[in-house]
């Protein structure tokens, strides 16, 4: 909520990043492509939010039942660009090794 309202506030689109404890590819995502200077880049033109769906309790579920929901999917890694209003504009599962495919999804997130 605090990261849509900043969304919001900022009028830009909100990044989410759906990810798990025990998620290996999410883990490989966040070294591998998130660290990459172009990626970053991008990514610093989002406000972002990561929300775990492996974890227990109500929180983790209430997170994966929104991935379910709005996606119709609970994959791990997904990654969700939410227009500052709060509609799902585009999204892209799992991991990828090619940083111009996730620049390309990024980038037509901002537009």
């Amino acid at each position: 909520d605090a990261a849509l309202a900043q969304a919001k506030r900022e009028n830009r689109p909100l990044l989410v990043d759906f990810t798990g404890y025990t998620c290996t590819n999410c883990r490989w995502m966040e070294a591998n492509m998130f660290t990459r200077p172009e990626v970053a880049r991008e990514l610093a033109r989002f406000v972002r939010a990561r929300l775990y769906t492996d974890g227990r309790g109500e929180l983790y579920r209430r997170y994966q039942e929104m991935e379910q929901r709005l996606f119709g999917t609970v994959a791990l890694p997904y990654y969700a660009v939410i227009e500052p209003g709060g509609a799902p504009k585009v999204a892209f599962g799992g991991l990828t090794r090619n940083p111009d495919e996730f620049i390309a999804f990024l980038r037509y997130g901002l537009d």
